[in-house]
């Protein structure tokens, strides 16, 4: 199965998407949404899609959809992967839905949308030589916006700017460009909502929900448990095959080993002690896994028969999830 996905030909494709299809053909409407927290504009957006049926889940599954396809076309066309295949897209629809929740738009799915786009920026860094300060422009910017649209975005801030010392080198006056181009975005904002006489809503984007001193494991199933523990022994598998793999693996790929690591540390402290958002919050792990897992059945060493068996084992711990949701 997993050789025929990963070709480029138009087969592993179709089965590719009979795959997702079959993962999530139990999907059930959620009646009462749990307790969410949103930002004020994310608030605007819900109440404006929710006057017309159905469009909430459509615009999820579309986003998730863009999602897959920045990621697959970012890993290929940089060669962070060992292939270019369709291989991620697969993935990552297939991850980022395992709750019911995950299809609707939420804040999680927008924070996974502009962490795709600060790591394609970040990939840039890699080959932009001198003078990258536009680059640090976008990420600042990227990470302003994000901070609009979820409150979650607030704990990444420091593991990025870990991840771009990483890649590339510290210089204070770039790490002050990324800043002041964040504070730019949050001050344009508080203009905004001054001028049109809301100011007080502004502060709402600062109440962020909250965090346990604890981890709090009462509200997952004991198969979620499994499926995280499986795919936790993919990643290190995958992230040590980056770092001491001497053939394959250029220096490029080895150093974003490390920058989704980053990203994949960021999204478990956040779902392990995030006290409200849990069940949209499962998909802000979904980057770093995708990378990882990718990597992982690509690899053309090993077994095919048993990552053929991993990944079947895969697509049942989905659909055994959203049976017994």
């Amino acid at each position: 199965m997993i050789q025929i996905i990963r070709n480029r030909g138009i087969g592993g494709i179709i089965l590719g998407l009979i795959v997702i299809v079959i993962s999530k053909f139990f999907f059930e409407p959620v009646p009462d949404f749990p307790q969410v927290t949103y930002t004020p504009l994310f608030t605007s957006l819900k109440l404006s899609i929710a006057t017309v049926p159905n469009l909430d889940i459509i615009l999820g599954l579309a986003f998730i959809f863009i999602q897959a396809g920045l990621l697959t076309f970012f890993l290929n066309y940089h060669n962070v992967t060992n292939e270019r295949s369709f291989f991620p897209f697969i993935l990552y629809v297939l991850l980022a839905c395992v709750y019911n929740e995950q299809f609707y738009l939420n804040p999680a799915s927008f924070l996974n949308f502009f962490l795709l786009l600060i790591v394609e920026r970040m990939l840039r860094l890699q080959d932009v030589g001198k003078n990258p300060g536009s680059l640090f422009l976008d990420i600042g910017t990227l990470i302003g916006l994000s901070l609009l649209f979820s409150k979650e975005a607030i704990f990444y801030i420091p593991f990025i700017i870990i991840g771009i010392i990483i890649i590339y080198t510290y210089s204070m006056n770039n790490i002050t460009i990324l800043l002041l181009s964040t504070f730019i975005v949050i001050f344009i904002t508080a203009c905004i909502y001054f001028l049109i006489g809301q100011f007080q809503l502004f502060g709402s984007f600062f109440s962020f929900t909250p965090i346990y001193m604890g981890l709090n494991f009462s509200h997952w199933q004991e198969r979620f448990f499994l499926l995280f523990i499986l795919f936790l022994a993919i990643s290190a598998v995958s992230y040590f095959h980056y770092q001491f793999s001497s053939n394959k693996i250029s220096n490029k790929s080895r150093r974003f080993g490390g920058v989704f690591a980053l990203i994949w540390t960021a999204g478990i402290l956040v779902i392990l002690f995030q006290e409200l958002n849990l069940w949209c919050n499962m998909a802000l792990s979904v980057i770093p896994i995708t990378v990882f897992a990718t990597n992982f059945f690509q690899d053309r060493k090993g077994s095919g028969w048993f990552k053929n068996l991993i990944f079947i084992l895969i697509i049942l711990g989905v659909i055994s999830i959203q049976l017994n949701y």
